[in-house]
């Protein structure tokens, strides 16, 4: 499995992606959710590894936190890191979708300095959220907007040709979603739709490429060493099936 250029199914994602978050001393539960949002990023047509790859490496070097803090404004929030430090988007993500299940359409939120603002996206959209729009500007002055219009439907729309999962450093805008009608010209707009998408994936199995062999080795911190005092303690399968 660390060859790149790989087809994994999506059971396999919430496999690998689980245990390689945990791998950079991500608590289990945020494991897990790290995973889930993976598995839409593959659903929806993405390489799940492009962006979370940086988002580990972020961690494993300490150059993001999962440290957040809330402060409330009128009638918006702000999520931060009050270290001086990215705010990492497995932390963000979590935060977001506890915020969007209680907040009220009118509200706003800002989440400052993430490092992987795709990941707070697919966080959203694995929670089956809709009705919101999600904009930022990233380190590079690209411009990106994400709306998901209901359920079945959502779309990106951007000033720049490269790809949103490597997207980084930003400052995070949550509303209540509306139709824009002035759309930048030169825009890239690309839609989607939730259901076909996902049935492509099942179809076809989820390519990971490569960035792969990286989230297969924080995969493989998870991994205990086999010894001669591991399989004296039962770690490993039986010789036999009554073992």
């Amino acid at each position: 499995m660390s060859k790149s250029d790989l087809t994994i199914s999506l059971n396999e994602v919430l496999f690998y992606f689980t245990r390689a978050a945990f791998g950079v001393n991500v608590p289990i539960g945020l494991s897990e959710d790290f995973a889930y949002s993976n598995i839409w990023i593959a659903e929806n047509g993405f390489d799940p590894s492009l962006c979370s790859l940086e988002a580990l490496n972020n961690l494993d070097n300490q150059v993001s936190s999962l440290a957040i803090k809330f402060e409330k404004l009128n009638e918006s929030g702000h999520f931060f890191c009050h270290e001086d430090k990215f705010l990492s988007a497995l932390e963000a993500s979590v935060s977001v979708v506890d915020w969007i299940e209680v907040s009220t359409p009118t509200d706003e939120l800002k989440i400052s300095n993430v490092d992987a603002p795709f990941l707070v996206v697919s966080a959203i959209g694995a929670n089956q959220c809709s009705g919101l729009t999600v904009s930022w500007v990233d380190q590079d002055k690209s411009q990106y907007q994400v709306n998901f219009i209901d359920n079945e439907t959502w779309e990106i729309i951007s000033s720049s040709v490269n790809p949103i999962e490597l997207t980084s450093g930003a400052d995070m805008l949550i509303t209540s979603f509306y139709a824009n009608d002035n759309i930048p010209q030169g825009s890239n707009i690309k839609k989607f739709n939730v259901t076909k998408a996902t049935l492509k994936t099942l179809n076809n199995g989820v390519q990971v490429r490569e960035n792969w062999q990286g989230i297969y080795d924080y995969f493989s911190r998870c991994l205990v060493k086999s010894s001669a005092e591991s399989r004296a303690s039962g770690a490993g399968a039986g010789m036999v099936d009554t073992d």
